[in-house]
């Protein structure tokens, strides 16, 4: 026995294939987000990019479904432009096109929060930094010198009641979303090793507050798993911080337990039989046997149509098929 395994009780309500999901934080969301688009979920990741902390998580979940993203809080740093409240990965050199790369990824955000089923939150780190300039928190510092922002401390009031503040909003336009909190398992150790643990501490205490109070949300366990049930180093990157793809795997399978139902499962399954025969590369493509195997995958790939769309797929495959 190499874990410690422990039961997550089902969730009482499951995702249902063609549920749209919306899915905005850390990067665990990115890691979690990519898995559920692996397997044809329609599901919109982090638009804006990364986000670290709580604050700037409900700020945006807030302007895109009003006013926007604040048109205040553009900066230049060098030769590149960047926004306040996204993350460095969203960018550009030209200022106008940057901005309508904004404005086109705050209307995508804002058609997936109105028309999502599932709103996914995950959480990094309590710690913000606020800018000197406009004495407000930003998500992301673009590598502006560390002395222009103060360091600030997120309290478990201030996240219970922003996060009661901008399920409100968000509840006004879309009342029959459901909400699933997770605290990213990764390890914040610019702050230091203590720092982060008191910074996990009190978003597990937040959490858990907002859960016993909103019956429409549930708190999946990603940091316990990983911390306490896959308790080795084995389960990271070279980097020792971030989880390694078995990590992820064993996450996502345990996510799916949880949340999807036996026909959701049951689809994951054989879709997952047909991702491993797509990324097949024979030795020898032009044989009988493998020009058969790409005709069966193509039939496999029709009795699908009908659950998710596979297009793509199917071209795929039949660009390989020799006439």
């Amino acid at each position: 026995m190499f874990t410690l395994p422990f039961d997550i009780p089902p969730n009482s309500v499951k995702i249902r294939l063609k549920d749209p999901i919306f899915s905005i934080g850390s990067c665990f969301s990115d890691h979690m987000g990519s898995k559920l688009r692996e397997h044809k979920f329609d599901v919109v990741t982090n638009p804006l990019g990364i986000i670290y902390n709580p604050y700037s998580i409900f700020k945006n979940l807030k302007l895109l479904l009003s006013e926007g993203l604040d048109p205040n809080n553009f900066i230049k740093n060098g030769d590149v432009y960047f926004h306040w409240d996204t993350h460095s990965a969203i960018s550009g050199t030209n200022f106008n096109h940057f901005k309508e790369l904004l404005e086109e990824k705050s209307r995508i955000s804002k058609r997936s929060l109105v028309a999502a089923e599932w709103l996914i939150i995950t959480f990094g780190t309590v710690y913000a930094y606020r800018y000197k300039g406009n004495d407000k928190i930003v998500a992301n510092c673009h590598k502006v010198p560390q002395k222009e922002f103060e360091k600030q401390t997120l309290t478990r009031e201030e996240i219970v009641e922003d996060y009661h503040e901008t399920m409100e909003v968000v509840r006004t336009i879309n009342p029959n979303i459901k909400v699933i909190l997770t605290v990213s398992p990764v390890r914040h150790i610019r702050d230091g090793l203590v720092e982060n643990n008191i910074s996990k501490a009190i978003l597990l205490q937040a959490v858990n507050e907002i859960v016993k109070s909103d019956n429409a949300c549930s708190y999946f366990p990603s940091y316990e798993i990983m911390i306490d049930e896959l308790r080795d180093y084995r389960f990271y990157k070279s980097d020792m911080i971030h989880p390694s793809q078995q990590a992820i795997r064993y996450i996502w399978n345990k996510f799916s337990q949880v949340y999807f139902d036996q026909e959701t499962i049951k689809f994951i399954s054989n879709w997952s039989k047909i991702l491993k025969s797509l990324s097949h590369r024979p030795f020898h493509p032009n044989t009988a046997e493998h020009q058969k195997f790409l005709t069966s995958t193509i039939g496999k790939l029709e009795e699908l149509e009908d659950k998710v769309d596979v297009t793509e797929e199917i071209n795929h495959v039949k660009r390989q098929i020799i006439e």
